[in-house]
């Protein structure tokens, strides 16, 4: 707080021998803070001034968090820098999933950093959590097809898909973030995974952490231009995200047919809110082709085959302009109004012929689970240890 001493217009006032005086007698006046002026990094001028246009405020409160990380799990990167994978795997393992114990020799930092995660904020309501959760395992199959072919590409229209350019590997990371993405989504709303020490608490914060790291090795990169990009994955660009796998997916949820309610919608936001999900994101192209591996489709005619629907309800969702920029094919057949006439389709049929509903719903849930299935990561916490990903080891 800014504080100026006015002497003279003391001196003129007379309310009061000692009232609201500060040394010498002259009068203290409480002034705003100073604001620091905004740091605009050269890659964003053009879209800030645009943005500006349309609201101001909220422009610039993005671009001054484009350059900010995340202190804390900075912080724990920095001090768990010098050991080894597997030593790194140990200790967040104690700490996420070990019983109370003393602790001896984890970095300060790191037990700050839970203790910080720990705390369940004051505002976050368990019922809608439980409301969100139903929603969520109702539509588990058009959620995920929505994040695919909707969120998910819509988050390569800011610069964050540079850093996962500059680590590269792009194929392997694309099915691997998918895989990370779609296990998370999954314990995020199952009942009680986003408590402290639940699955889906567990990978937020392990997610956290692989974004630290990558930070953190980009940032000692030549590769990284911080004039001209900032700081790599930012404050910004992870907080987009999470608007993106919270309100936007909710719209491309809809267009699919989904059934959520008004309430239910608002406490899917709810629990992402309180969630500050840190997806990594990779590029475009890349997850659109993957996800024919991810669900089990391999012989490469399928692939093909499917990899093509794939792309046009991305299409569809994302809009033609975004669309073309990443060099989409357009066709002429719509796929996503068939898709919503089949989704409404399935539960007025579901609503006739309970016992096929239910065999549905079983369907459903196991095809989630295997979705999200990805035994070889579930519980590790490596986290990446060279700059491009072909020369890291496992993580």
């Amino acid at each position: 707080m800014g504080i100026e001493v006015d002497g003279d217009k003391a001196r003129r006032d007379n309310r009061g021998p000692r009232a609201g005086r500060g040394t010498g007698g002259g009068r203290v006046r409480h002034t705003a803070p100073t604001r620091r002026p905004v740091n605009i990094p050269s890659a964003y001028a053009a879209g800030y001034e645009a943005a500006r246009a349309r609201d101001p405020r909220l422009a610039e409160a993005y671009i001054r968090h484009t350059t900010i990380g995340d202190p804390l799990a900075d912080a724990v990167i920095r001090d768990l820098g010098s050991l080894s994978p597997e030593e790194i795997h140990d200790t967040l393992a104690e700490v996420l999933e070990g019983p109370e114990v003393s602790h001896h020799g984890v970095p300060d930092s790191l037990l700050a950093f839970v203790e910080e995660a720990g705390r369940i904020p004051g505002w976050f309501d368990g019922k809608r959590a439980r409301i969100a959760s139903q929603a969520f395992l109702r539509n588990s199959d058009i959620v995920l097809a929505a994040l695919v072919g909707g969120s998910i590409v819509e988050g390569f229209s800011t610069l964050i898909s540079k850093s996962f350019r500059i680590r590269g590997r792009l194929v392997v990371a694309a099915i691997r973030r998918l895989k990370h993405n779609g296990m998370q989504l999954v314990e995020q709303y199952l009942p009680g995974g986003m408590e402290p020490g639940g699955d889906g608490w567990r990978l937020t914060l392990r997610a956290r952490l692989v974004h630290a790291q990558s930070r953190h090795l980009l940032n000692g990169s030549d590769e990284w231009d911080r004039e001209r990009y900032g700081t790599p994955l930012s404050a910004a660009h992870i907080l987009l995200a999470g608007a993106a796998f919270s309100g936007r997916l909710m719209g491309h949820v809809a267009a699919l047919g989904g059934d959520f309610t008004r309430d239910e919608r608002e406490a899917f936001v709810h629990v992402w809110r309180y969630a500050g999900v840190l997806f990594g994101i990779i590029m475009a192209n890349s997850v659109v082709n993957s996800a024919p591996i991810i669900v089990g489709v391999k012989a490469p005619p399928e692939r093909r085959k499917m990899a093509r629907t794939v792309t046009q309800v991305s299409r569809e969702l994302i809009g033609d302009e975004l669309a073309d920029s990443l060099r989409f094919p357009r066709r002429k057949r719509k796929i996503v109004p068939w898709l919503r006439f089949r989704h409404r389709a399935r539960r007025t049929v579901g609503r006739m012929l309970p016992g096929l509903a239910a065999k549905q719903n079983q369907d459903r849930f196991e095809a989630l689970m295997e979705f999200a299935s990805f035994d070889e990561f579930e519980h590790s916490y490596r986290l990446p240890t060279a700059l491009h990903d072909e020369r890291s080891s496992d993580w």
